[in-house]
């Protein structure tokens, strides 16, 4: 079994999130997973629960993530904004992130 392969099924993650990468260093005593999902990946509203929805922005997030035994690890990923229709918004459109490490909604925005 890859590092990735241990980390994508420990991490407990589903697609379209995948781990792409990991590396580990011995004299930071750091561990960074980097975190992902294929262009194209679609995801749900969290706000209006519209399934299938485009990624519409990302930005890339990290979070301190517990001990790798006494190593600090650190989650690395690009946290994406779905577009959804939702006629209880101001444009009817609904802005919010999709299911990222962890799931935060952005506020509602009027175009």
């Amino acid at each position: 079994m890859r590092d990735i392969d241990l980390f994508q099924l420990a991490l407990g993650l589903v697609p379209p999130w995948m781990v792409v990468d990991s590396k580990f260093d011995v004299d930071k005593k750091r561990l960074d997973i980097e975190i992902d999902f294929k262009t194209g990946g679609r995801f749900a509203c969290p706000e209006c629960g519209k399934a299938d929805c485009p990624v519409h922005d990302t930005v890339k997030k990290t979070w301190r993530h517990l001990n790798f035994f006494q190593h600090e690890a650190f989650l690395h990923a690009r946290v994406v904004a779905s577009i959804a229709p939702n006629s209880g918004c101001a444009s009817s459109t609904c802005l919010g992130h999709g299911r990222d490490p962890p799931s935060r909604c952005c506020s509602k925005r009027s175009s």
